[in-house]
């Protein structure tokens, strides 16, 4: 796959190693086109930068607010990275997982620009269905998508089901499969375009957050940085 910045060659886009090898991977396999992957890229390389801004930030106090948006955008990096994986892997649970998980990140950003001053209460506990109701608000929709996944993920009737294949309506018949398996072309795109759409949400959230004074300075001081700490390893392409 070519440089996936020779697209924009105005823009810079750079990912981890991980990142780089999943796109490609999946680009490939599932035919999905390349204004897809290079938004993606893009998002990922935003959020990515965003937090070395926060990290990068004046003073060496971390106050709750600073490490909230820091500890939400380091989450959403890792549910991408796992729903990219699993996509490759043919992972249908944990893809569903990671994208639930992305929602419910979205849901705790609409809270927080709705109220900055309540940035710190995610360092204790947020009720799911509170995170539902966000996300719903900031994305119509995506109430119902999280209450659909939430079947999936947890071990009830659509965590059963979702082992088991049609073979013929007709009669009645389904096959039961035990192990991973490769999505379809079509459906392995659906999943891509979700994550990039989740990614392109997130982006525009966590980016206005992490460039918001009054989020970042909200509580007390619970981190000081340390002088030897290293800086995130990257790879750019």
């Amino acid at each position: 796959m070519e440089d996936i910045s020779g697209s924009y060659s105005r823009v810079q886009i750079e990912l981890f190693p991980y990142e780089r090898r999943a796109l490609e991977t999946l680009e490939r396999e599932f035919r999905i086109e390349r204004e897809t992957v290079v938004g993606f890229a893009q998002s990922l390389n935003a959020l990515r930068k965003a937090f070395e801004e926060i990290l990068g930030g004046s003073g060496q106090e971390f106050r709750g607010g600073r490490i909230v948006i820091m500890g939400l955008i380091n989450h959403a990096h890792h549910l991408f990275a796992g729903g990219l994986q699993a996509l490759e892997a043919g992972n249908g649970v944990v893809w569903s997982a990671c994208v639930r998980g992305l929602m419910e990140t979205f849901g705790a950003c609409v809270m927080i620009a709705e109220r900055p001053e309540s940035v710190t209460n995610h360092l204790v506990h947020v009720p799911a269905g509170k995170l539902l109701n966000a996300a719903e608000r900031g994305q119509p929709g995506l109430g119902a998508d999280i209450k659909r996944l939430h079947k999936i993920v947890h071990p009830g009737s659509g965590a059963i089901h979702s082992g088991f294949k049609v073979v013929n309506d007709k009669d009645r018949s389904l096959a039961f499969h035990l192990g991973l398996r490769r999505p379809e072309p079509s459906d392995g795109r659906e999943g891509v375009i979700v994550l990039a759409n989740l990614a392109l949400y997130l982006e525009e959230k966590l980016v206005a957050l992490a460039r918001n004074e009054k989020v970042l300075s909200a509580g007390k001081v619970v981190m000081v940085r340390r002088d030897d700490a290293d800086p995130i390893q990257g790879e750019a392409i």
